[in-house]
């Protein structure tokens, strides 16, 4: 039971290291401020880890390098999904010819995942052993807080 929970510790870290900086710089790139949600996301785990500076630099690469090799699958994406409605408005009936188009949108899709994942990797590889301890309590502390929160929400309905 403790393997598996250590387990999903470990890729609860990989996907908060991948997502959140990456989701952050994304949200902000939208609203016009490029690099700014990264940078906000990177200092509060410099600060939180005590990364040093070439660490930060280096995070900031992988995540930077991350967004330039998804950015055409994301394009990819927002076509993907045109064309699946274009085909079901040409022909409601064309549930195959959709399929088609929806699983290339899935394969896309885990392509992206997989770059996260081996981005999350590489940024887990400039931490030390002592940060990645850190950046794991963080996290429970974080899911903790989340499950609390769910429940309460659950519990009001």
């Amino acid at each position: 039971m403790k393997k598996r929970t250590l387990i999903f510790s470990i890729a609860a870290i990989v996907i908060v290291l991948a997502a959140v900086p990456f989701a952050m710089a994304q949200h902000m790139r939208g609203h016009g401020h490029d690099h700014g949600g990264m940078m906000f996301g990177l200092d509060r785990a410099k600060s939180a880890l005590g990364l040093s500076d070439q660490q930060s630099a280096d995070i900031k690469q992988i995540f930077t390098d991350l967004r330039t090799q998804n950015e055409p699958l994301r394009t990819s994406m927002r076509g993907g999904r045109q064309a699946i409605a274009q085909v079901l408005l040409a022909n409601p009936n064309d549930i195959a010819g959709a399929q088609a188009l929806l699983d290339k949108q899935i394969d896309t899709e885990r392509q992206m995942k997989h770059n996260a994942l081996t981005a999350a990797s590489k940024a887990l590889n400039v931490l030390t052993p002592d940060q990645r301890t850190k950046a794991s309590a963080f996290l429970q502390q974080r899911m903790a807080r989340r499950m609390a929160k769910s429940m309460a929400i659950h519990t009001e309905k």
